[in-house]
C-alpha cells in the first residue's frame, strides 16, 4: 500500500506543480459545455442534461488520459516506475487512482459550469447523482489505464486511445446515463440500485482483469 500511495503521490506532485493536464481539460470541457448550452438552451429535460454531462467528461476526460500517458513516455517515467521493485498489478492500482484523481476532478468542474451554463438541476441534485458519476469515472479510469499502457508504445497513442476506450466503457457510459438521468429528474435514491450495481461489478471486473493483464500489456 505504501509503494502504491508513493506512485500515486508522485503523479499528483508532477501535476500539480505544472497543472498542464487539469487546465487543459478544464478549458475543453468549458468550451464543450459552452457549445453544447447554446445548442439546448436553457433548462433542458433530464436526459438531455445528463447527456451533456457525460459527452463532455468523455470528451475531456478521454484527450486527459491519453495526454497523461503520452507525457509519461516521452519522459521516460513510464519506464522508470516499471524499473521499480513494486508488483505489476501494484503499478496498475496506482496509476488507476491517480487518473480517478484526474477524472473526478474534472468532472467536478464540469458539473459547476455545467450548472452555471446549461442546467441548474445538475448541482441541485448533486448528493444524488455523485455515486453513479463516480462509479462511472473509476470503471473509466481502470479501463483507460489498461488500454493507455497498450497504446502507450505506438506513434499514434493520443489518437488510439480514444479508439479503443469508448466502445469499451460504452456499456458503463450507459448505465451511468441512466443513473444520472434518474437523477436529475428527482428520483430517490434507493431508485439508482439497479445502475449502481451494474458499475459496481464493471468496476470490479474491469480492476480484476488490469491488475492481472497489465504485466503482460507492459512487458510486451
Amino acid at each position: 500500500m505504501r509503494a502504491a500511495a508513493a506512485l500515486v503521490w508522485k503523479d499528483v506532485i508532477a501535476e500539480l506543480r505544472t497543472r498542464e493536464l487539469v487546465t487543459a481539460m478544464s478549458m475543453i470541457a468549458f468550451l464543450a459545455l459552452a457549445v453544447q448550452g447554446l445548442a439546448v438552451g436553457s433548462a433542458p429535460a433530464p436526459a438531455v442534461a445528463a447527456a451533456i454531462l457525460w459527452i463532455t467528461v468523455v470528451f475531456a476526460a478521454t484527450l486527459g488520459l491519453a495526454r497523461a500517458q503520452a507525457l509519461e513516455h516521452e519522459r521516460g517515467a513510464f519506464s522508470g516506475v516499471l524499473l521499480t521493485p513494486v508488483g505489476r498489478g501494484t503499478v496498475f492500482l496506482a496509476k488507476t487512482a491517480a487518473n480517478l484523481l484526474l477524472t473526478i476532478t474534472v468532472m467536478a468542474v464540469i458539473v459547476v459550469v455545467e450548472t452555471v451554463l446549461v442546467s441548474a438541476a445538475v448541482g441541485g441534485h448533486l448528493a444524488v447523482l455523485a455515486l453513479p458519476l463516480a462509479l462511472g469515472g473509476l470503471g473509466f479510469s481502470a479501463t483507460g489505464t489498461l488500454l493507455g499502457a497498450m497504446a502507450g508504445t505506438t506513434r499514434l497513442r493520443e489518437l488510439l486511445l480514444p479508439i479503443l476506450l469508448v466502445p469499451v466503457v460504452l456499456p458503463a457510459i450507459i448505465v451511468s446515463l441512466t443513473g444520472v438521468t434518474a437523477a436529475l429528474g428527482g428520483a430517490p435514491f434507493g431508485a439508482m440500485w439497479g445502475p449502481i450495481r451494474f458499475l459496481a461489478a464493471f468496476d470490479v471486473i474491469v480492476l480484476v482483469l488490469g491488475v492481472w493483464l497489465f504485466e503482460y500489456v507492459v512487458d510486451e
